[in-house]
C-alpha cells in the first residue's frame, strides 16, 4: 500500500486530506513567540486581525510532528511512501523531512520512501500530489507513480499577484521579485515560482484588476496546445473586494471554455507570508 503525505503549504482540497492513505505535516505559526499549527489551532481571519499591524513568523514542523504523519500509515500496514513538499528554495521543510526519513528507513528496513520536491507552492504542489492520489488509486506500481510525480513537476504551475510585498519582504521570500518590482505607480506583480524554486515577477500590472486578468492569461499560456488535467483558483482571504477579484478570475478561466474548477483558501502559513488579497491560479497537464 502507498501512502502520500505533504506539509500544509502544499494546499490539498479537503476531499484529498480525509483519504485513509494521505497524511498532512502542519507548518507552524507563531504569533508573539506562541506556535500555533497551521490550519488547526487558528482561524484565518484571527491571523488577518494580527497583521493588521504586525508581521507573523512561520517555523518548521517537529521531527516528532513528521514522524506522526509517516508512523500512523505505517501502523496501518503502509510500507511505501510519497512524500510531496513545498519547494524547498522557499521552505526547509523538505530538508526537515529528508533528514527523518533517513532515521525512519533505518529503523524501518521494510519500507521505501521517495521525496519529491514540488518546485511550487500551495494549490500549485497540491495539483501534484493530487495526481500522486490518482494515480494510486487507479492502481499503479510505486516505481510508476514517483517517475510520473518527478515528470509532472515541471507540468504544474502557479500564478498569483498580491496587494502589497511587504509580508513576502518581512518574511525573506521575495525571491527574485525585486528586482523588476518598483513600490510606487500602483503597480502590483504577477509571480510564480520559477524552474530554480524561488519566486520571480513575470509581469508587473497597474492595480489588482489587471494583475487577476494578467495571471490568468499567464497560466492559460501555460497549459495552451497541452491536455489538461486540473485547474484550481485559491484566494487567501474572503473579504468583499478579494471576493471580487477572485470571480474576477474564476469567470476568466470560464470564458477560456474551462468550467470544471478546484476552488479554495490558501494555508495560513502562507498567508502570514502574502498577506491578504491574494489572487492565486494554478494548473497541472498531463
Amino acid at each position: 500500500m502507498i501512502g502520500v503525505i505533504v506539509d500544509s503549504g502544499c494546499d490539498l482540497p479537503d476531499s484529498m486530506k480525509e483519504r485513509d492513505n494521505v497524511r498532512v505535516i502542519p507548518l507552524k505559526i507563531i504569533l508573539d513567540g506562541k506556535e500555533y499549527r497551521d490550519n488547526i489551532d487558528i482561524t484565518t481571519s484571527d491571523l488577518l486581525r494580527y497583521m493588521e499591524d504586525k508581521f507573523p513568523k512561520t517555523s518548521l514542523p517537529r521531527q516528532s510532528e513528521i514522524g506522526e504523519a509517516f508512523d500512523s500509515l505505517y501502523e496501518k500496514g503502509f510500507r511505501e511512501f510519497l512524500y510531496i513538499g513545498i519547494s524547498s528554495g522557499l521552505s526547509g521543510t523538505l530538508g526537515q523531512v529528508k533528514t527523518f526519513v533517513r532515521d525512519f528507513s533505518e529503523k524501518h528496513s521494510d519500507v521505501n520512501v521517495e521525496v519529491v520536491d514540488s518546485k511550487n507552492i500551495s494549490i500549485g504542489s497540491g495539483l501534484l500530489a493530487m495526481k500522486g492520489i490518482d494515480l494510486i488509486r487507479r492502481g499503479l506500481a510505486f516505481e510508476e507513480v514517483v517517475s510520473e510525480i518527478r515528470d509532472s513537476v515541471s507540468k504544474s504551475k502557479v500564478f498569483f499577484c498580491i496587494p502589497v510585498l511587504k509580508f513576502l519582504k518581512a518574511g525573506g521570500r521575495i525571491g527574485k521579485v525585486t528586482a523588476t518590482i518598483g513600490d510606487f505607480l500602483d503597480l502590483k506583480p504577477v509571480i510564480t515560482v520559477g524552474e530554480d524554486g524561488v519566486y520571480h515577477s513575470v509581469s508587473k500590472e497597474r492595480g489588482m484588476k489587471r494583475a487577476v486578468k494578467a495571471s490568468v492569461n499567464k497560466l492559460l499560456h501555460f497549459i495552451e496546445g497541452k491536455k489538461l488535467l486540473n485547474i484550481a483558483a485559491y484566494t487567501s482571504d474572503k473579504s468583499e473586494k478579494t471576493r471580487e477579484f477572485f470571480k474576477m478570475a474564476v469567470d476568466e478561466i470560464e470564458a477560456a471554455g474551462i468550467s470544471e474548477i478546484i476552488t479554495g483558501q490558501i494555508s495560513q502559513s502562507l498567508v502570514c507570508h502574502t498577506g491578504p488579497g491574494l489572487i492565486g491560479v494554478a494548473a497541472i497537464f498531463e
